[in-house]
Order: structure tokens, then C-alpha cells, then sequence
């Protein structure tokens, strides 16, 4: 056989040319997988970082909850203070009144007998036994009066003692009023940026590819907050709960508290928003399943349980 130079050369300019657009053709293909996958990155991240701002959100609300109930309770406290206060004026005026009355009619006696003292029952009296008589009466209305006297005056003390600490009470009543009111408003403020950040989560979620929500699951839709830590019914009723109802906001579990429930990991709350409806059918499905989830009780539509459904789980 013999040799072309110039053939193999022109055969080796053409596999050098065919690897290269092989090459070419990978790298197009590589980049164009790249620019079908960064929207779907960019979506998930954008997902995670509105899930993270609404978690913190959530917190927030959980702490202005929280602020506003020992609020609450210290404004509960204040105004029973002040209603035993105003009690205590009440009868400390009554037992006033009553000493004022005894010294009024004692000084009447003396104005219409007149007669106040020893020397002029002296100067008046008629016989001696009549004198031993009159001396009896004065000293018998004297040590009256001067019980009496001792009775009103300590009665008048403890009565502005009890009118202030009632003044004093009221103006702690009302203060921790004001303060709950402020945190009300508050907490009022947190919730509604709550929902406004669950829309935008909710939304980013549904813009992603139906394959990306079938990976993330409902629970992609719903942030959750304290999950890890909670006890085996806890976690089956989060699951079944983000998955039969879209519409839940978050879900908070493990938490602060000054009831062993959230910190132990036997308690969520279902956060709901302004939906009573939701709250209401929740709340129901709940307790109609009480023994698969080991509900021990629910609360909802009660103080500061108007937003969420309480769940504690055994």
C-alpha cells in the first residue's frame, strides 16, 4: 500500500474538525441545560429566602404573643387590685360614716344638757347624790367620746390609706392597659406582615416546575418553624395537617414557654390568620381524630387563640 501524505493530512484536519464540533456540540448542550436549570434554581432560592423571612415572621409573632398574654395577665392582676382596693374605700367610708354619726349625737348630748365638765356639775347640782349622779354621766359620755374619738380617727387613716393604694392601683391599671394596647397593636402589625410574606411563599411555589413541587411536597408551600424536637404525634399531625390544608400559614412547634406544652415538643400551632373558617375545620378534623394523633386538648376561638389552633399531643 502506499502512502499519501497529503490524504492523511486531510484526514487528520478532518477528525481534528469533528472532535472539535463534538466538543462545540457538548458544551452548547451543557450550557444550554444551564440556562434551563438556573430559573429553577433561582425560584427555589428565592422560595428558601422568603420561607426564612417568613419563619423569623412567625417568631416574631409567637414572642408578641407571648409579650401580650403575661400583658394580660399583669392587667388582670392590676384591675382585681384596684376592684379590692375600691372595696376596702368603700367599707373603711361606712365604718367613717358610722363613728361620725356616734360622735355627732355624743356632742349633741353635751350642747343640749350643758353641761362639759366636773366644775360646773358642781356649780349646779342640788344635793350631793345628785352631784355623784351627774359626775357618773359626765365621765360614762367622756370615755365614750373618747373611744369614739380614737375610733374616727383611726377609721379617717386607714380610709386615706385605702383611697390612696386605690388611686395608686388605678394608675397601675391603667397603665398596663395602655402597654397591652400597644403591643395588641403590635402584635396586629407582625400578623399582617405574616400573611403578606405566606402569600409571597405560597406564590413562588406555585411558579415552580410541577416536578419541583412534587420533590419540596405541600409542606413547600407552608413554612414551619420549630419542627425538629417534637414528639412522634406532633410531627404526624404537622404532616397531615400541611398536607390536607393549603391554606394554613405556618405551623410552629417547639418554643419558649411558660407552659411545659411547646418546649417538651407536645404542642403546635396551626397559624391560620384571619380565616376562621379554616380554624374552624381544623380545629374539628382534629378533634375528630383525637385518638390517631393522641390529642389531648385543642384550643381555639379562645383568648389570644384567635389566629391559630393549639394543639397539645401526647
Amino acid at each position: 500500500m502506499k502512502f499519501h501524505p497529503r490524504f492523511a493530512a486531510r484526514s487528520g484536519s478532518t477528525r481534528t474538525a469533528v472532535a472539535a464540533i463534538a466538543i462545540l456540540t457538548v458544551l452548547s448542550l451543557l450550557w444550554t441545560g444551564s440556562a434551563f436549570a438556573d430559573p429553577v434554581q433561582d425560584e427555589l432560592a428565592k422560595l428558601d429566602g422568603l420561607t426564612k423571612q417568613a419563619q423569623q415572621l412567625m417568631e416574631s409573632v409567637q414572642a408578641a404573643e407571648q409579650d401580650l398574654e403575661k400583658k394580660l395577665q399583669l392587667q388582670s392582676e392590676a384591675e382585681t387590685r384596684h376592684a379590692g382596693d375600691l372595696a376596702d374605700l368603700e367599707a373603711s367610708r361606712v365604718q367613717l360614716a358610722a363613728y361620725q354619726a356616734t360622735v355627732d349625737r355624743a356632742a349633741a348630748a353635751v350642747y343640749v344638757t350643758g353641761r362639759a365638765d366636773s366644775v360646773g356639775a358642781l356649780l349646779s347640782a342640788a344635793s350631793p347624790k345628785s352631784l355623784i349622779d351627774e359626775l357618773a354621766f359626765q365621765r360614762a359620755i367622756a370615755d365614750e367620746m373618747s373611744g369614739q374619738l380614737r375610733g374616727f380617727r383611726e377609721a379617717k387613716r386607714q380610709a386615706e390609706t385605702v383611697e390612696a393604694a386605690s388611686a395608686e392601683s388605678a394608675v397601675a391599671a391603667h397603665a398596663v392597659a395602655d402597654a397591652a394596647a400597644v403591643l395588641r397593636t403590635n402584635l396586629q402589625k407582625v400578623q399582617s406582615q405574616l400573611e403578606t410574606q405566606v402569600r409571597l411563599v405560597k406564590a413562588a411555589y406555585s411558579t415552580l416546575p410541577s416536578a419541583q413541587q412534587a420533590l419540596l411536597g405541600p409542606g413547600g408551600a407552608v413554612p414551619t418553624v420549630g419542627m425538629g424536637g417534637l414528639v412522634p404525634n406532633a410531627r404526624t399531625l404537622a404532616a397531615y395537617v400541611i398536607a390536607t390544608y393549603p391554606g394554613v400559614q405556618t405551623i410552629g412547634g417547639v418554643r419558649a414557654d411558660s407552659l411545659p406544652d411547646h418546649p417538651s415538643g407536645h404542642a403546635i400551632d396551626i397559624m391560620i390568620g384571619s380565616d376562621m373558617a379554616l380554624g374552624d375545620a381544623i380545629n374539628a378534623d382534629v378533634q375528630s381524630q383525637s385518638d390517631r394523633f393522641g390529642v389531648k386538648y385543642t384550643m381555639w376561638r379562645v383568648a389570644n387563640h384567635f389566629n391559630h389552633v393549639h394543639v397539645t399531643v401526647s
